[in-house]
C-alpha cells in the first residue's frame, strides 16, 4: 500500500481495536468545518468523472504526482463549507472527506495496515451513534468502514499507477496561468501540473490502447474539462464571494 505522507484531516490516527475502543460509538458527520482550513484534498480516479462537475483537477508536483481536487485558492480555505459546516449543496463530496475519521495506516507494532482512527475528530461518542464493536467483536458497521477504507487505498494506488504514466509519457507540464477575481485583479496560478493537450494528442495510439485497456481514459478526459471550474472558484473569492 503506498501510504499518504502525513494525510491532510489527521493529526494522530490510532488503529482501531477492541480493547481500546469496544465502549465506542461514531456519531454522524453533522458538520463539515474540519475541512474549513484545506484548499486541496486528495481524489482517486475512480471520482474524476464526478468531482470534474465541481472542482479543478490537478496533480502535485512531486514524487508520487498525487491527483487532488482543488477547494480554494492560496489561504481563502475551503470554498465548499458555509459558515454553518455545510457542504455546498450540489457539489461532490470527496471520498476522502466521507471516510474521515477512518482510515488504513501502518500499526506501529506490526506494520500491518489496519483501520484506524483520529481520535481528536470528535466524533467518537460512549452512548451515540453507531456502534464500533459488540460483545469485543466488529459490528457491521465497522466492518462496511473497513471495506471502504480499503477500497479507497486501493483505488488511490491505482490512481498513483496513472498519474506516474502521465507523467512517464511526457504530458504533464506545470500550470501557468491567471484567474480573474474582478475587472482589476487577477490571481496567477501555479505550483501544480496538468495534462498538456498538445502532448497528449501527439501520444500514439498504442499509448491509448493501454491506457483505455486500464480504464484510465474518463479519468483523463475529465482531469480536461475540469480546467472550466477555476472560474468558479474565482467568483468565490472575488467580490460577492466568501
Amino acid at each position: 500500500m503506498s501510504a499518504l505522507r502525513q494525510p491532510p484531516l489527521y493529526s494522530s490516527p490510532v488503529p482501531v481495536s477492541a480493547s481500546r475502543h469496544h465502549s465506542l460509538c461514531l456519531l454522524p458527520a453533522f458538520s463539515f468545518g474540519f475541512t474549513d482550513d484545506v484548499t486541496s484534498l486528495p481524489l482517486t480516479g475512480a471520482e474524476f468523472p464526478s468531482a470534474s462537475r465541481t472542482y479543478p483537477i490537478v496533480f502535485t508536483p512531486q514524487s508520487p504526482f498525487s491527483p487532488v481536487c482543488i477547494l480554494g485558492i492560496r489561504d481563502s480555505g475551503n470554498l465548499f463549507v458555509d459558515e454553518a459546516g455545510q457542504w455546498r449543496s450540489g457539489a461532490y463530496l470527496p471520498a476522502y472527506v466521507r471516510r474521515f475519521p477512518f482510515l488504513l495506516m501502518a500499526d506501529p507494532a506490526s506494520g500491518r495496515m489496519v483501520l484506524g482512527v483520529e481520535e481528536a475528530s470528535g466524533r467518537l461518542s460512549s452512548d451515540q451513534g453507531d456502534r464500533l464493536f459488540e460483545h469485543r467483536q466488529p459490528t457491521p458497521f465497522l466492518n462496511q468502514t473497513l471495506t471502504f477504507c480499503a477500497d479507497f487505498n486501493r483505488q488511490w494506488d491505482e490512481s498513483l499507477d496513472m498519474v506516474r504514466a502521465f507523467h512517464d509519457a511526457g504530458i504533464l507540464v506545470e500550470e501557468d496561468s491567471e484567474v480573474e477575481l474582478s475587472e482589476s485583479q487577477s490571481l496567477k496560478l501555479g505550483g501544480f501540473l496538468i495534462v498538456d493537450e498538445t502532448r497528449l494528442n501527439d501520444l500514439g495510439n498504442d499509448v491509448f490502447a493501454q491506457w483505455r485497456a486500464r480504464g484510465w481514459l474518463p479519468a483523463l478526459y475529465a482531469h480536461l474539462a475540469s480546467r472550466h471550474n477555476w472560474a468558479d472558484l474565482a467568483q468565490r473569492i472575488g467580490p460577492g464571494g466568501r
